[in-house]
């Protein structure tokens, strides 16, 4: 483990304690925490009193508040295989409160949105249906090339899911190499390329996520350059500069993981 990924994880452990301190809402927790587990931290370091909030925090119905914190906390209690029927329970909920609609939104009142969808079908393969996929392929062919994390989102679930395209059979490569000439001279990634708010941790770590997922080596120098960013731009304490700082510390950190371990094949 390189000390950027340490400064990152104690930085966030730290942070989850003062959150939990504070009373923060409960799914800022349970997301940053959830991105620590994906990154290697074993369950055990996580405070029970975290998982006993998280548990505490279900509804009647088997949902928490809203869709996104539902999927980040469906994926947080697969750590803890004890709560399996509070995760089922959540699941049902996921489902159930959907809409007719295909695909996610934030809320059964939301519009169903491609990041929701993506991140949703990514995190939690056993609810990806071929319509639920065939939704998120239809709705980026409508968006196609307009946002960096939407066709990152996009390729992570499709490739999560081995889907196969209907509409167009070369859309997963063919949005691979547009993310891939997103980015900037840093090695980041904004938005898009020029975008006037410039190049930030979330952005990068999950366009870095998604053409980690493809495989290729072709993305090898692209991966590397987001990588030497991420390290060049965290700061002393482990966190990077964004608005959301867990959020952005938490993202960035398991994309500087998953980027370690393909570096190193």
């Amino acid at each position: 483990m390189s000390k950027y990924e340490n400064r990152a994880i104690m930085s966030l452990l730290n942070m989850c304690n003062e959150m939990f301190r504070k009373n923060i809402e409960i799914r800022r927790i349970t997301k940053t925490c959830t991105l620590l587990l994906l990154s290697g931290l074993s369950p055990y370091d996580i405070p029970k009193k975290i998982v006993d909030k998280c548990i505490a925090s279900q509804k009647d119905d088997g949902g928490f508040i809203g869709n996104t914190d539902t999927i980040w906390n469906i994926k947080f209690l697969e750590f803890y295989p004890q709560f399996e029927v509070e995760k089922q329970r959540a699941i049902n909920w996921l489902i159930s409160n959907n809409g007719a609609e295909s695909g996610f939104g934030r809320s059964k009142r939301d519009m169903h949105r491609i990041p929701v969808t993506g991140l949703a079908l990514y995190l939690l393969p056993e609810i990806a249906t071929e319509e639920n996929l065939e939704w998120l392929e239809s709705t980026w062919c409508s968006e196609l090339n307009s946002l960096t994390y939407k066709a990152a989102y996009t390729i992570l679930a499709f490739n999560k899911n081995k889907y196969k395209p209907k509409i167009n059979e070369n859309l997963i490569k063919e949005t691979a190499d547009w993310l891939s000439k997103q980015q900037e001279i840093s090695g980041g990634f904004a938005p898009w390329l020029k975008h006037p708010v410039g190049e930030n941790v979330y952005c990068t770590a999950v366009a870095l996520i998604a053409l980690i997922s493809m495989k290729d080596d072709y993305y090898r120098e692209t991966i590397k350059r987001a990588y030497d960013y991420l390290c060049l731009t965290q700061l002393k304490s482990g966190i990077w500069a964004y608005h959301e700082i867990e959020d952005g510390a938490s993202w960035g950190l398991y994309a500087l993981t998953q980027a370690e371990k393909f570096l190193e094949e």
